[in-house]
């Protein structure tokens, strides 16, 4: 048996009742062990009223846990997803659907948590050691699940926040009895209502993740500058950074968190920008962009998702006057680049691998397609001028919506192709088989504009593939 991971939506009703665990004893279940799943995934439903009275619901229950960890003996990831609705008064119902949780717990290294109810976490469950990883979804006990995390800080190796409020990190990096993770090396918050002059009642004063790797910040948290990122300059490789403003940006620059060489260490680096606002001048513009991308000199990684219109041109003038040699793998996302621009792109990062397009990123105003001899003439003309294009580029991936405009993103494909002569695959990561409809018939056509290219063209691997 190869599964992997196992996903179990059953009514709770069916478990309480005993129902699941007769029928997981009997033939052909009593027998299935799938001792290569690593991962599974629970999520109770309400189901219908059962006659069974409720004090012979927690022995059910505990049968159900033994057949579950019989059939996946070797799961050490448990995924907990509830938004059970049940009468207010229903507290039976509850607090077994808590016990169901514990029980299922016990056994694992590694935590996925969503519940809609404080009672679907019970109090005891901040006594369970041993974790490796907690991912943690709203729920109304966000004080015991913080107690959860300080209660496994010295195991712990990997934590997602998903928060209405910041004070769920701000409790565990701002403390009034501090604590360190010694092992954590992967961190993502996110806060689903930020507030900017949120400040905790203690400020962190130690370095709570001495070894921490990866980050990935959604909102800029002000009470986390020195724990995570002056204490962790030698540490951190991987960074993840969502702007949704002017304010977080600004925060970022003026505060040195992103300064040149500021983080001499990190290899994967992704900047987003998302943010309708318009008041970027061109000099804040420019020296935004360059202070997020220079703060890494040894990034190999690079993505760039800058959906906000008036930082854009900032962005093209950037990218397309800035050398980045150590580059390796490049995606750049919202900002319209024509041929002539990924041209300029591509120029200064000579070393790179592997560059993702994604839909915004080609120029609508730029006619794309070859439609006439003078646009023929433009594309002879760059080959001219740039013959060792991209020469260690070999993978070109389009992460294009079933919206974008398929045949004009073909020939941009197409032309990117011929530019860049050392191309063998072109991948793009929806499941629409249009593009490549589209680059196979300009690719092979003899009556395509390209048809001179044919011989190069032909040789390209077009496969789909999910990346």
């Amino acid at each position: 048996m190869y599964t992997r991971h196992v996903h179990i939506n059953v009514p709770f009703t069916a478990i309480a009742d005993g129902t699941m665990a007769r029928l997981l004893n009997r033939a052909p279940y009593a027998n299935m062990c799938f001792p290569r799943c690593e991962a599974f995934w629970f999520k109770p439903t309400r189901g219908h009223p059962t006659t069974v009275d409720a004090a012979h619901w927690t022995n059910n229950i505990r049968e159900f846990v033994q057949c579950v960890h019989r059939m996946f003996p070797n799961a050490r990831m448990c995924g907990i997803s509830s938004a059970v609705s049940l009468a207010e008064n229903d507290h039976a119902v509850f607090d077994h659907i808590g016990e169901l949780f514990t029980q299922l717990i016990q056994l694992s290294t590694s935590v996925s948590y969503f519940a809609s109810s404080e009672h679907l976490f019970p109090a005891r469950l901040v006594h369970t050691l041993g974790l490796t990883s907690i991912a943690y979804t709203e729920c109304a006990s966000s004080a015991l699940f913080v107690c959860l995390i300080r209660a496994n800080h010295a195991t712990l190796q990997e934590l997602h926040i998903e928060a209405t409020q910041p004070n769920v990190l701000a409790h565990i990096v701002a403390h009034p009895t501090p604590i360190s993770f010694p092992y954590l090396s992967v961190l993502d918050a996110e806060c689903l209502d930020f507030n900017p002059d949120f400040v905790p009642t203690y400020a962190p004063t130690h370095a709570p993740f001495p070894r921490l790797c990866s980050l990935t910040l959604h909102h800029p948290y002000p009470f986390t500058t020195r724990a995570l990122f002056a204490h962790n300059k030698s540490t951190l490789h991987r960074v993840s950074l969502h702007i949704q403003s002017t304010h977080d940006a600004l925060f970022y620059v003026q505060s040195k968190v992103v300064d040149k060489h500021s983080l001499p260490q990190v290899t994967q680096l992704d900047i987003r920008v998302t943010c309708n606002e318009s008041v970027w001048d061109k000099y804040v513009g420019r020296t935004t962009v360059a202070a997020f991308v220079e703060c890494a000199p040894r990034v190999q990684h690079l993505q760039l998702n800058i959906d906000c219109v008036g930082l854009e041109p900032s962005v093209r003038g950037y990218i397309t006057h800035t050398t980045m040699a150590n580059i390796r793998y490049l995606k750049i996302g919202h900002t319209a680049l024509s041929i002539s621009d990924v041209v300029q792109v591509l120029e200064r990062v000579p070393n790179v691998v592997q560059l993702g397009i994604d839909p915004q990123t080609i120029d609508p105003t730029t006619h794309t397609r070859i439609q006439d001899t003078q646009s023929l003439d433009h594309l002879h003309s760059l080959i001219r001028t740039y013959p060792q294009l991209g020469k260690r580029l070999n993978h070109i991936v389009f992460g294009l919506a079933t919206c974008a405009d398929m045949e004009g993103s073909a020939h941009f494909a197409i032309q990117l192709a011929i530019l860049c002569r050392h191309t063998t695959r072109i991948r793009w990561s929806t499941h629409s088989s249009l593009f490549v409809d589209h680059c196979t018939r300009l690719s092979h056509a003899s009556e395509s504009p390209y048809a001179a290219y044919t011989h190069q063209l032909r040789t390209l691997d077009w496969k789909k593939n999910i990346l």
